[in-house]
């Protein structure tokens, strides 16, 4: 944390990863889920201090220094002289050591970054993953992953390195199928986690055009990571949805994404993540879970892998107003998609089985967005005729708020 602000709600962020989340177009708080504005953030003086206290390199107040001047490891200088050397290819364990330092030390992973060292490592792991031979080339892809991770940039950082970058793409898709296999030497989950944060961010940064490009062999991949999710850690489960809700921009790839299982996995997901008491790191990863099945479900493909699922009206129903107004205007949404004028009898009945039509009367009487409890009252009224004759949902709601 480099320059801590506090939210009304008591949170204290660093600045620049606060506003990156709300200029995304969230509005909550990302721990409370209450509503969140950029005027509402105050500087943290007290925890600056202690910053600073802890660690001097974190004064962002000072002049940005020259690379050598950071550290005081002349070792250092020499592993990034020779990794940046624009005639050499670095070895494995020179990347590897470099990412040990830069894990380690912040004052030395921002004089790798200055330096440029993560434009140097994308364009060698993207030269490796055009290789012909698996075999040779794992090793330094991973070696290449580790070294990115440890950088840690934002996806702001990658967006000019990424534009139109098809190499780079192409070399995450090879690493997480051929991880995804085991078919690979070396391979770990380790390389596995580091490839899906780098696709988190690629995705993140890309423009339209590049994500136009990505193949239905990657959103297998990314979402077996979504399947293995009992060896996966949990970053690795938020980094897969989030890098595939950033690929749901186009029509054609929310119909790759469906078709890879990526709805199914998303419900299952949700069912063993979720504890008895809602909290925690559950409430990120329903919220995107609910945001994936949204995006997807503006898809027949995703409409009908949600509907198709046993328990996918049922969660999605159970999950408003029980996490925060960000999961609920998506599980509306989702819902809405799933009963919308073509769906089947059996859905709509099954709506009314779940619980779903008691949770949309619910939202019409919660202190939720006007928009949200608009689109309630839509699908209620649609199927009004059919629920009002059904056992499992009170007439008397139905009429009193349609």
């Amino acid at each position: 944390m480099q320059d801590p602000v506090t939210a009304p709600t008591g949170i204290s962020y660093d600045r620049l990863a606060i506003e990156r989340w709300l200029a995304d177009g969230h509005a909550t708080c990302p721990v409370t889920g209450r509503p969140l504005a950029l005027a509402d953030l105050t500087p943290n003086h007290t925890l600056r201090r202690l910053i600073l206290s802890w660690d001097p390199a974190s004064n962002t107040g000072a002049p940005a220094a020259a690379p050598s001047s950071d550290h005081d490891d002349p070792g250092l200088d020499a592993i990034v002289a020779k990794v940046m050397s624009p005639g050499s290819c670095p070895g494995d364990d020179m990347l590897r050591e470099a990412a040990a330092a830069a894990a380690v030390s912040g004052a030395e992973r921002m004089c790798m970054v200055r330096a440029g060292m993560l434009r140097r490592v994308l364009g060698l792991f993207a030269s490796c993953g055009k290789k012909g031979s698996q075999e040779v080339a794992m090793p330094t892809l991973e070696a290449c992953l580790a070294l990115v991770g440890a950088l840690d940039v934002y996806a702001d950082d990658m967006r000019p390195l990424v534009r139109e970058n098809h190499d780079l793409v192409n070399a995450l898709t090879h690493v997480l199928v051929a991880l995804e296999n085991g078919n690979c030497a070396g391979g770990s989950v380790a390389a596995r986690v580091s490839a899906v944060r780098l696709l988190d961010s690629v995705t993140g940064a890309a423009d339209a055009a590049l994500l136009d490009r990505l193949r239905p062999e990657l959103f297998r991949a990314v979402t077996a990571v979504l399947r293995d999710r009992t060896v996966m850690p949990p970053s690795a489960t938020r980094a897969a949805l989030r890098a595939l809700i950033n690929a749901c921009g186009s029509g054609k790839n929310r119909a790759l994404i469906a078709e890879a299982g990526a709805a199914q996995e998303a419900i299952e997901l949700e069912l063993a993540s979720w504890p008895s008491s809602p909290g925690g790191s559950s409430r990120r990863v329903t919220e995107l879970v609910m945001a994936l099945l949204a995006r997807l479900c503006a898809c027949a493909e995703g409409r009908a892998a949600v509907a198709a699922h046993p328990a996918g009206l049922a969660v999605v129903a159970k999950r408003v107003l029980r996490v925060s107004a960000a999961a609920d205007a998506c599980a509306v949404r989702v819902l809405a998609s799933v009963c919308g004028r073509a769906a089947s009898p059996e859905v709509v009945r099954e709506m009314a089985r779940v619980g779903a039509v008691g949770k949309l009367c619910c939202v019409l009487q919660a202190d939720c967005d006007p928009g949200v409890k608009e689109t309630a009252r839509v699908v209620l009224r649609m199927h009004s005729g059919v629920w009002c004759g059904s056992p499992c949902v009170s007439a008397y709601l139905l009429s009193r708020y349609l």
